[in-house]
């Protein structure tokens, strides 16, 4: 019995010895093919399999799994599994901070997807352009060898790849034809074909989306940064998003097709879109750059030039400068007659004085001073042997920036070199660039542009409108200048096209109307007044003679007196500074102007635009029209009236009124029935006007385009007053000279 017992405990012990021991952890695992597992297990071997290789990330080694013994607790491979899972999250969490770090890089755009990138600036229809490729013959020449080299390249990779796919081809129709053929493509691919296509180029840079990316991507000045967010702007503008990056400092390398080029940028971007935000930020923010650079050694001087082809758009130019430059030590400064000293200005106006009166009156622009110039005060500069050292108001040549009319600038640079120094002028800036590039203002442009000799001189011009020929000149203009010639990189002058090229806002409500005669005008004028005037108002005319008899007539149809007020360039600049204040001000509703006043000044709260004379061209009706709507301002409306004289030029403004969208009433006998205008006749219209209504027409086209409601005999018998007050004033001044010499004659000094 005690054997039987010995017995089953040594069988007992047996079983608890042979008992199947734990597997330890080896360095060499077990594969998972050797390793039998219920249905069970190898789903949770499938869900750890995947919480390892998310854990381990996809560049990682490749990770074994082993299998785990049918006595492993199940609470332990889901702790393992939630485990995984913690890490994966965290994994993609560091991820999306480690792309964000790369986004946010300052002193950089962001970084996107070329296919964003295109996308983003299709929808904000922005367009870039290569018109030229300017520099040295040298570098022209490199540039070529490299761009031939390149395009070889690209030739014989797309012609062997041709090659191929026609070779598998033609070897199943035969072998012998394809062996022939495949040869050819091969003689094609050596020697490729110089493509003639004239095509430009175009480039895809990414385009700011907020103003805080001026801070963060691109490092603008602190100081500038903040002056742009006190203006309140809510989001950059087209033309705003789109030249930023192109002209800011240090960000111009990264954009494909730019790199290690000059450039020279070309705007063309709807009225009231914000241009001149656009290039004084980086002007600005060039500046701020250099002056830090330069240290000690800086030296204030004019750097920056901005020339604009009227008085009132200078000076809006440069109040829109001051609300920028409040704490960044930079100046800037309008050119006036007065910063020139008597002296010098003396003897330019006895030379010049008869020449440029006249060329003031012909074109009805604001090149120039005016009479009012001559009677301003002088008490103010102080001079040291003929030359103006400095004024009460500081010394002006010693600002940064300065804005200016061409002749008057000209003049300054020409009379007074060593107060005007433009050697180090680095930026060039053309506001409304098409005028400035015609031929009322080219000698002078380009004058100008010959006495900046600085090697670093950038180009940049602005418009709404930019015809062909302007783009030629420009191009001509930069590719004949010193410091391209003696470049040692090439240049390239981008055109950046923001919208609709020549066309007008689409928030413009535009129409046209049909008087039949000038009568006609006044009376569908005078109805506008009674039932739907929109104020304040803007009335665009001719000629400064019919700008002041539709004052004279309607200046007393308001209720409320002297709300009309006229505006011409025979106004004195006193005269005219007032007329504007009082109109921003509010203090007149309707005023009547030239085309003095269609470019560029910018009247943010107007309504109405009524042209009361045809535009002598479709490049000044945008811009006349552009006088509302201002900054995205909806709600604006323009009125075009026209004559039986006027048919022959409506065509192109129906063209434009059709493209932008914003046409009411709009029929389509108009795009197809009216007739074609001539190119003798736009050249004509653009110079002259309208025959009927320019000064000095016969008294036949006088009596039909006459701007009145008078009779005849009460107009004879207003003419002859007006004719009996002109000479008694002759006679009082005649009278007053004659006295003069004969007391000059009977004085004869003390004896």
């Amino acid at each position: 019995m005690s054997d039987i017992l010995r017995l089953l405990a040594r069988s007992t012990s047996v079983s608890k010895a042979t008992a199947p021991p734990k597997p330890k952890q080896s360095a060499t695992p077990t594969p998972v093919a050797e390793v039998k597992l219920t249905t069970a297990a190898r789903r949770r071997e499938q869900k750890r399999r995947a919480a390892a290789n998310a854990a381990n990330g996809p560049t990682g080694s490749p990770v074994t799994l082993v299998a785990a013994p049918p006595q492993a607790d199940e609470q332990q491979t889901t702790k393992n599994g939630k485990e995984g899972k913690e890490k994966s999250k965290k994994r993609k969490r560091d991820e999306v901070e480690a792309v964000d770090n790369i986004v946010s890089v300052p002193n950089g755009p962001n970084t996107l997807d070329p296919a964003e990138v295109r996308s983003l600036l299709k929808q904000h229809k922005l367009k870039y352009t290569i018109l030229a490729t300017l520099g040295s013959r040298k570098e022209l020449l490199k540039a070529a060898l490299e761009k031939g080299q390149e395009d070889r390249t690209e030739a014989g990779r797309a012609a062997s790849k041709n090659a191929t796919t026609k070779k598998s081809k033609r070897v199943k129709e035969g072998q012998e034809k394809g062996k022939k053929e495949a040869g050819n493509d091969d003689n094609e691919a050596a020697e490729p074909k110089t493509p003639t296509s004239t095509k430009l180029d175009q480039i895809f840079p990414t385009p700011i989306q907020t103003f805080e990316e001026l801070r963060t991507n691109y490092n603008i000045s602190k100081r500038l940064y903040e002056n742009v967010m006190v203006q309140n702007f809510v989001a950059p503008t087209e033309v705003q998003m789109g030249s930023l990056p192109l002209l800011l400092d240090g960000t111009r390398h990264l954009v494909h097709g730019l790199e290690e080029c000059g450039l020279d940028l070309m705007t063309i971007a709807p009225t009231g879109s914000g241009k001149t935000l656009a290039y004084a930020i980086p002007a600005i923010d060039h500046l701020i750059r250099t002056k830090h650079e330069e240290g000690d050694s800086y030296e204030k001087g004019i750097r920056v030039v901005v020339l604009s082809p009227t008085r009132e758009l200078a000076d809006q130019i440069v109040n829109e400068f001051r609300k920028l430059l409040l704490g960044t030590g930079i100046k800037v400064v309008g050119m006036k007659k007065t910063l020139i000293p008597k002296e010098r200005r003396r003897t330019r106006d006895t030379l010049n004085e008869n020449e440029d009166e006249d060329e003031d009156e012909d074109e009805d622009e604001d090149i120039e001073s005016s009479e009012d110039d001559s009677k301003e005060d002088d008490s103010d500069i102080e001079t040291t042997n003929g030359s103006v050292t400095r004024s009460k108001k500081g010394i002006a040549v010693k600002s940064e920036i300065m804005v200016a009319t061409p002749l008057l600038l000209l003049h300054a640079i020409q009379l007074c070199p060593d107060l005007f120094p433009v050697s180090n002028v680095s930026r060039i800036i053309l506001d409304e660039a098409d005028v400035l590039l015609d031929d009322l203002f080219l000698s002078q442009t380009t004058s100008i542009i010959s006495h900046l000799t600085s090697p670093s001189l950038s180009f940049s011009f602005w418009s709404a409108t930019m015809p062909s020929n302007s783009e030629s000149l420009a191009t001509k203009l930069i590719s004949s200048h010193s410091s391209v010639l003696s470049s040692n990189k090439t240049r390239k002058l981008v055109r950046l096209i923001a919208g609709i090229k020549d066309s007008s806002l689409p928030t413009i409500r535009q129409t046209i109307t049909y008087t039949a005669t000038e009568r006609g005008k006044l009376t569908a004028l005078r109805q506008l007044f009674s039932s739907s005037l929109k104020t304040p108002c803007l009335i665009f005319l001719q000629t400064i003679p019919r700008a002041q008899a539709l004052h004279a007539e309607i200046m007393y149809d308001l209720p409320t007196p002297n709300r009309i007020a006229v505006l011409h360039s025979n106004l004195s600049e006193t005269a005219r500074s007032k007329v504007m204040d009082s109109f921003r001000a509010g203090e007149i509703w309707v005023l009547i102007t030239t085309d003095l006043l269609s470019r560029g000044v910018d009247f943010r709260g107007v309504n109405l635009v009524i042209n009361y004379d045809i535009p002598t061209s479709v490049a000044s009706y945008i811009h006349r029209v552009g006088r509302t709507g201002r900054a995205g301002r909806e709600g604006g409306m323009a009125i075009t009236y026209y004559t039986e004289e006027d048919v022959k030029y409506v065509r192109g403004i129906v063209g434009v009124m059709e493209k932008s969208g914003g046409a009411e009433g709009l029929q389509k006998w108009m795009l197809t029935s009216l007739p074609k205008t001539t190119k003798e006749d736009k050249k004509e219209l653009k110079k002259k006007g309208v025959k009927e209504r320019r000064a000095g027409a016969g008294t036949a086209d006088g009596k039909k385009s006459r701007i009145s409601t008078k009779s005849g005999y009460d107009r004879k018998i207003e003419m002859r007053r007006k004719a009996a007050v002109d000479m008694s004033k002759k006679r009082v001044i005649k009278g007053s000279e004659e006295s003069d010499e004969e007391s000059e004659s009977e004085w004869e000094g003390f004896a």
